[in-house]
């Protein structure tokens, strides 16, 4: 059997256990050895990556990520094409799925020769470390709550990959965070010093910046986010 033959088995019986779960979105990528799968939950979309080794079923890492829709929207005006920025996402588990000995101890299932063995295997991994980071953030409030007034500022990027201050921004503005004006305040600032330094590395992104703040300032994203808010 093929390795291309062999990884759609095991994403076959992986979607199964899956869909007990409530995910009714999948995708194969063969190009990059990645299985995905999505569940939709009001405003938010919880979506699980994997990846599995270029020479067989080993699997190289589970990885589970938080799409908040509204941010998206108001992103896209200012990122058009956020799938190819990989921009859609964001939130990542800070955990990052996991600790590599987690993934050789899933892999020595492989040894008993029993797919369905490794099936479990994963599947008990992702109710260990993904299930449990999707459950405690049901909300884009709980993300405001929990992360961002919880977690100290230089440790957000653990958190928010991408264009991350763009999407901190955001998610304080939609959830009228009265942290928003000093961190818009203080990001300005940092990033007018980075473009003294750099302008051809950080004046688009600068400029970016500056005009989703206005975007965010003017209430220009009601008109944008009103539908989800009326679902």
């Amino acid at each position: 059997m093929s390795i291309l033959n062999q990884h759609k088995k095991i994403f076959s019986l992986v979607q199964v256990e899956l869909e007990k779960l409530g995910f009714s979105e999948f995708e194969h990528d063969p190009v990059f050895y990645s299985f995905y799968a999505k569940k939709n939950e009001g405003l938010l979309s919880y979506l699980i990556s994997f990846h599995l080794s270029t020479k067989d079923i080993t699997l190289n890492y589970v990885r589970g990520y938080i799409m908040i829709n509204p941010v998206n929207k108001i992103l896209k005006q200012f990122i058009p094409d956020l799938s190819d920025n990989n921009e859609l996402i964001t939130l990542k588990n800070h955990i990052n799925g996991g600790k590599q000995e987690d993934f050789k101890k899933i892999n020595e299932r492989l040894k008993t020769k029993k797919t369905g063995d490794y099936i479990t295997a994963i599947m008990e991994h992702i109710k260990k470390i993904d299930l449990p980071f999707f459950n405690k953030y049901p909300t884009m409030e709980t993300i405001n709550q929990e992360i961002i007034d919880k977690v100290p500022e230089e440790d957000y990027f653990e958190w928010f990959n991408g264009a991350a201050l763009n999407k901190i921004i955001i998610i304080m503005k939609l959830c009228n965070n009265p942290k928003y004006e000093s961190y818009k305040s203080k990001n300005i600032k940092i990033g007018l010093q980075f473009v003294k330094q750099n302008p051809q590395m950080w004046k688009t992104k600068y400029e970016r910046y500056i005009s989703l703040i206005n975007f965010l300032d003017s209430g220009k994203y009601l008109k944008i986010i009103e539908k989800d808010n009326m679902a």
